[in-house]
């Protein structure tokens, strides 16, 4: 080493530790002066649309006489303090400058939910026809992440289509059970994101020909042709997401403990590229109703739906067609049910109802039902 390298590597040792020492001084300020939050947003923000909310936030506080952060608003800022100074850190200064500040570590592509805006957690939503997976082991806190993300995309204009059940849920969630309430209200809303739970219950890939699987499939074409967007929930990605779903998700949260995620988004042309993990997400501030969690119903074919479509028929009228022909088809299959009770109880006027039962090829209950109705009646 050369003295004049030497002297160089010194003065940024010196500098590095004054700085260190100012950092550290100023997370441990409690009260922090609002003066001091202003002259530290200098310093160490590099974010030109956080600086300015800040500054802006700030200078509203000092106009109402307020001279110190309350705790909560100082914990709120260090938490952008951190993100931004890590930022600073690591990106502007050279690498001996940066190590000899933060010292060896692995940990860069860990961040935590709050050290930025979370909405970038969910910006390619924006973009029509995109998809995207929550997965995880059970009680990693899947749906409590969903319901996070209502909140989040809801800021950003989006109402939400879910079969997750809330407590007192806001206007913007739509709560539905069945494929046909869903479509409704997809046909009904200008921007959503559906957000569906328990798909693993519904579709599987091993069954990559089911009828199960190619009406999941069907659905999300049709989520796409609607110009929407789609995030499933579902406890492991490779087994329990189609094929197809697998190819067409760019948006991937893996869930590995209740404040933990793995998160990938690479949607092409997206507005956010990352493959980091998240710490510190917090628990949802919506409460979710985990005994009504039940998997969407598929009571309509999606199929059969667009090609009523092509034909010119509205949504609607095509959702109700299916309704009015499958409600036509089991009135008809109760009839025949009946018939055949009250045939074999003509037939064996002192069979049991369970012989009767089996005798009809009918449940015990509905023999029962339908024998003691017949009964009644002739008295």
């Amino acid at each position: 080493m050369t003295r004049q390298t030497e002297t160089m590597f010194k003065m940024k040792r010196s500098a590095s530790a004054a700085v260190k020492k100012a950092f550290n001084e100023l997370i441990d300020t409690i009260p922090l002066p609002i003066n001091k939050a202003m002259e530290s947003i200098i310093f160490y923000f590099v974010d030109e649309d956080i600086n300015r909310s800040w500054l802006y936030y700030l200078n509203k506080l000092k106009m109402e006489g307020k001279l110190y952060l309350t705790e909560e608003e100082r914990q709120e800022f260090m938490a952008d303090l951190s993100s931004q100074a890590m930022k600073k850190f690591t990106y502007e200064l050279d690498p001996s400058s940066r190590l000899l500040i933060m010292g060896a570590t692995n940990d860069r592509d860990t961040i935590n939910f709050h050290m930025r805006f979370p909405d970038c957690l969910v910006s390619n939503f924006k973009l029509p026809g995109t998809y995207g997976v929550i997965d995880g082991l059970p009680r990693t806190g899947k749906t409590s992440l969903a319901t996070t993300f209502m909140e989040i995309l809801y800021q950003i204009d989006f109402n939400i289509i879910t079969n997750i059940a809330l407590d007192d849920p806001p206007h913007y969630i739509h709560y539905v059970r069945k494929l046909s309430d869903m479509v409704k209200v997809m046909d009904e809303q200008n921007r959503w994101v559906a957000i569906l739970d328990e798909t693993g219950t519904f579709v599987g890939r091993k069954r990559a020909v089911s009828k199960e699987n190619v009406d999941f499939e069907n659905l999300a074409r049709f989520v796409g042709k609607m110009g929407g967007r789609l995030i499933l929930i579902t406890h492991s990605f490779e087994l329990d997401v189609p094929s197809l779903l697998q190819e067409w998700t760019t948006e991937r949260f893996s869930k590995t403990a209740l404040d933990t995620a793995m998160v990938h988004l690479s949607r092409d042309g997206g507005y956010i590229k990352m493959h980091k993990q998240i710490t510190g997400i917090p628990d949802a501030d919506m409460k979710y109703i985990t005994e009504d969690i039940t998997s969407l119903q598929f009571d309509i074919s999606i199929k059969k739906l667009l090609q009523r479509i092509q034909d010119g028929v509205s949504i609607k009228k095509a959702v109700d067609e299916q309704l009015q022909k499958k409600e036509e088809t089991s009135t008809n299959s109760r009839g025949e049910k009946k018939e055949r009770i009250l045939e074999k109880l003509e037939q064996h006027p002192d069979a049991s109802y369970e012989e009767i039962a089996v005798l009809a090829d009918v449940t015990y209950d509905y023999a029962r039902k339908i024998i003691k109705k017949a009964k009644a009646m002739k008295k």
